[in-house]
Protein backbone atom coordinates (compact mmCIF):
# COMPACT_ATOMS: atom_id res chain seq x y z
CA UNK A 1 0.00 0.00 0.00
CA UNK A 2 0.75 3.97 -0.49
CA UNK A 3 0.44 7.22 1.17
CA UNK A 4 -0.20 9.98 -0.80
CA UNK A 5 0.97 13.41 0.52
CA UNK A 6 0.81 16.74 -0.60
CA UNK A 7 2.22 20.69 1.45
CA UNK A 8 3.59 23.77 0.57
CA UNK A 9 7.08 25.75 1.70
CA UNK A 10 7.02 28.87 1.54
CA UNK A 11 10.22 31.17 1.00
CA UNK A 12 10.72 34.81 1.77
CA UNK A 13 12.65 35.13 -1.10
CA UNK A 14 11.32 36.01 -4.94
CA UNK A 15 10.85 33.42 -7.25
CA UNK A 16 13.83 34.33 -9.81
CA UNK A 17 16.34 34.49 -6.90
CA UNK A 18 15.05 31.12 -5.38
CA UNK A 19 15.28 29.01 -8.97
CA UNK A 20 19.15 30.52 -9.32
CA UNK A 21 19.89 29.30 -6.62
CA UNK A 22 18.09 25.74 -6.75
CA UNK A 23 19.76 25.01 -9.63
CA UNK A 24 22.90 26.24 -8.88
CA UNK A 25 25.92 24.81 -7.34
CA UNK A 26 26.75 27.13 -4.76
CA UNK A 27 23.78 26.33 -2.55
CA UNK A 28 24.42 22.89 -2.83
CA UNK A 29 27.88 22.63 -1.98
CA UNK A 30 27.46 25.07 1.19
CA UNK A 31 24.73 22.77 1.94
CA UNK A 32 26.68 19.77 2.25
CA UNK A 33 30.30 21.18 3.50
CA UNK A 34 29.64 20.01 6.57
CA UNK A 35 27.24 16.99 6.18
CA UNK A 36 29.26 14.20 7.93
CA UNK A 37 27.14 11.12 6.35
CA UNK A 38 25.90 12.61 2.91
CA UNK A 39 26.86 12.90 -0.38
CA UNK A 40 25.98 14.76 -3.45
CA UNK A 41 26.26 14.79 -6.96
CA UNK A 42 24.87 17.57 -9.12
CA UNK A 43 24.62 17.96 -13.02
CA UNK A 44 22.89 20.59 -15.45
CA UNK A 45 21.45 17.33 -18.10
CA UNK A 46 19.35 20.75 -20.01
CA UNK A 47 22.01 23.05 -19.39
CA UNK A 48 21.82 26.65 -17.52
CA UNK A 49 18.83 26.68 -15.53
CA UNK A 50 18.22 23.26 -15.09
CA UNK A 51 19.99 20.72 -12.08
CA UNK A 52 19.78 17.01 -11.14
CA UNK A 53 20.66 16.75 -7.38
CA UNK A 54 21.63 13.25 -6.19
CA UNK A 55 21.83 12.62 -2.34
CA UNK A 56 22.58 10.28 0.18
CA UNK A 57 22.44 9.94 4.01
CA UNK A 58 23.32 7.58 6.13
CA UNK A 59 20.91 8.05 9.31
CA UNK A 60 22.18 8.00 12.54
CA UNK A 61 20.78 5.07 14.58
CA UNK A 62 20.18 7.06 17.46
CA UNK A 63 17.92 9.49 15.26
CA UNK A 64 16.25 6.49 13.37
CA UNK A 65 12.39 6.24 15.07
CA UNK A 66 11.83 3.29 17.54
CA UNK A 67 9.49 1.39 15.30
CA UNK A 68 12.02 1.95 12.30
CA UNK A 69 15.20 0.31 14.44
CA UNK A 70 13.09 -3.02 15.13
CA UNK A 71 12.66 -3.78 11.13
CA UNK A 72 15.88 -2.21 10.03
CA UNK A 73 18.38 -4.86 8.60
CA UNK A 74 21.47 -2.91 7.83
CA UNK A 75 22.06 0.79 8.47
CA UNK A 76 19.26 3.25 7.59
CA UNK A 77 20.62 5.25 3.88
CA UNK A 78 18.46 7.51 2.24
CA UNK A 79 18.77 8.30 -1.29
CA UNK A 80 17.16 11.06 -3.26
CA UNK A 81 17.56 12.75 -6.47
CA UNK A 82 15.38 16.14 -7.35
CA UNK A 83 15.12 17.31 -10.91
CA UNK A 84 14.25 20.72 -11.73
CA UNK A 85 13.12 22.66 -14.54
CA UNK A 86 14.21 26.10 -16.26
CA UNK A 87 11.89 28.74 -15.35
CA UNK A 88 9.00 29.66 -17.29
CA UNK A 89 7.54 32.71 -16.63
CA UNK A 90 7.50 32.54 -13.34
CA UNK A 91 6.81 29.10 -12.86
CA UNK A 92 9.69 25.76 -12.21
CA UNK A 93 8.23 22.37 -12.11
CA UNK A 94 10.78 19.52 -10.74
CA UNK A 95 10.48 16.27 -9.41
CA UNK A 96 12.17 13.70 -6.68
CA UNK A 97 12.71 10.21 -6.18
CA UNK A 98 14.11 8.46 -2.82
CA UNK A 99 14.63 5.47 -1.95
CA UNK A 100 15.64 3.83 1.75
CA UNK A 101 17.89 0.87 1.90
CA UNK A 102 17.66 -1.13 6.03
CA UNK A 103 13.96 -0.37 5.10
CA UNK A 104 12.59 -0.80 1.55
CA UNK A 105 11.05 2.61 1.01
CA UNK A 106 10.56 4.80 -1.58
CA UNK A 107 8.96 8.19 -2.95
CA UNK A 108 8.46 9.91 -5.65
CA UNK A 109 6.29 13.17 -6.50
CA UNK A 110 6.43 16.14 -8.23
CA UNK A 111 7.58 20.46 -7.46
CA UNK A 112 5.66 23.51 -7.72
CA UNK A 113 7.69 27.15 -7.55
CA UNK A 114 5.74 29.88 -7.96
CA UNK A 115 5.34 33.65 -6.67
CA UNK A 116 3.68 34.86 -3.66
CA UNK A 117 2.71 38.44 -2.16
CA UNK A 118 5.50 37.24 0.16
CA UNK A 119 8.82 35.77 -2.03
CA UNK A 120 7.29 32.15 -3.23
CA UNK A 121 6.36 28.52 -2.45
CA UNK A 122 6.99 25.23 -3.23
CA UNK A 123 4.58 23.24 -3.45
CA UNK A 124 4.99 19.47 -3.26
CA UNK A 125 3.11 16.67 -4.03
CA UNK A 126 3.95 13.00 -3.98
CA UNK A 127 3.36 9.26 -2.50
CA UNK A 128 5.78 7.26 -0.23
CA UNK A 129 5.52 3.25 0.00
CA UNK A 130 7.24 1.41 2.60
CA UNK A 131 7.31 -2.25 1.95
CA UNK A 132 7.69 -4.12 5.33
CA UNK A 133 4.87 -6.48 6.14
CA UNK A 134 2.60 -5.45 8.97
CA UNK A 135 4.21 -2.19 9.99
CA UNK A 136 4.76 -0.36 6.72
CA UNK A 137 1.60 1.29 6.61
CA UNK A 138 2.74 2.80 10.26
CA UNK A 139 6.01 3.95 8.84
CA UNK A 140 4.44 5.80 5.84
CA UNK A 141 3.41 8.78 7.82
CA UNK A 142 6.99 8.48 9.63
CA UNK A 143 8.77 8.93 5.94
CA UNK A 144 6.42 11.61 5.00
CA UNK A 145 7.24 13.90 8.52
CA UNK A 146 10.94 13.03 7.91
CA UNK A 147 10.98 14.47 4.22
CA UNK A 148 8.70 17.81 5.60
CA UNK A 149 11.79 18.25 7.65
CA UNK A 150 13.93 17.70 5.43
CA UNK A 151 12.36 19.94 2.90
CA UNK A 152 12.07 22.86 5.43
CA UNK A 153 15.90 22.17 6.92
CA UNK A 154 16.47 22.83 3.39
CA UNK A 155 14.02 26.27 2.68
CA UNK A 156 15.56 27.64 6.34
CA UNK A 157 19.40 26.61 4.80
CA UNK A 158 18.55 28.38 1.32
CA UNK A 159 16.63 31.64 2.54
CA UNK A 160 19.84 31.96 4.64
CA UNK A 161 21.72 31.40 2.30
CA UNK A 162 20.00 33.57 -0.43
CA UNK A 163 20.10 36.72 1.60
CA UNK A 164 24.20 36.21 2.21
CA UNK A 165 24.76 36.30 -1.15
CA UNK A 166 22.54 39.30 -2.00
CA UNK A 167 24.66 40.57 0.28
CA UNK A 168 28.23 40.11 -0.23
Amino acid sequence: MSRKFSFTVPYAVPVEDLHRALTGDGVWHARFAEAETATFDLSHPEGAGTIRIHMTETARRDKVPAIVRTVLKSDLVLSRTDYWQALDGELAKGVFEATTTGVAGEMSGAYTLRPTAEGSEIEVVGTVKVKVPLVGGAIEPLAEQLYRKVINSERAFVEQWVTSQASA
